[in-house]
């Protein structure tokens, strides 16, 4: 528990007198904590992933408890596209370089398409990740952006139309 008390900011002190926090909310912050990483990692890099996470949980569970909302992942998904978003409009995004997502779904992409990807928009580069690399509907993937499946469906179109140049090549 240490661990994860420490990636949080917070030491066994805080952990006894913590009562903001309750097993359910860190059940679901375990259950939610990877899929937020790569999540995050993939809209600013993966070296800020953890750093969105974190001010997200925090920020969150000041507020309220994570099992009192009716859907904590959504919630969590939103909060951080939203925190993301933010730090992308503060500053322009550097050239990023590998990100390493912990147990890809499917085979890493090449540099060319990578490089592509992480150069869309964060709404598009978020639906691009959701459906095409986590494997969502794009149902799901709009209940976790807070948005109608068909604004995930035009993201959608917009990336595969701006990167129809990089996908086609053989």
């Amino acid at each position: 528990m240490a661990l994860s008390l420490a990636w949080c900011g917070l030491n066994a002190t805080d952990w006894s007198s913590a009562e903001w926090l309750v097993v359910d909310d860190e059940q679901i912050f375990r259950k939610n904590r990877d899929d937020l990483i790569r999540y995050a990692a993939v809209l600013v890099g993966p070296t800020a992933g953890e750093d969105v996470v974190s001010t997200v949980v925090l920020r969150v569970l000041a507020r309220r408890r994570l099992g009192d909302l009716d859907d904590a992942r959504a919630y969590l998904f939103r909060a951080v596209l939203n925190e993301c978003k933010t730090r992308l409009s503060r500053t322009r995004t550097q050239p990023l370089g590998k990100v390493e997502l912990a147990e890809p779904s499917v085979d890493e992409p090449r540099p060319e398409v990578f490089e592509a990807v992480m150069g869309l928009p964060a709404q598009q580069r978020a639906a691009t990740y959701l459906v095409y690399w986590a494997g969502m509907s794009t149902l799901e993937a709009a209940e976790l952006m807070g948005l109608r499946p068909g604004t995930v469906r035009r993201y959608l179109h917009l990336a595969r139309h701006t990167l129809k140049g990089v996908l086609d090549v053989t």
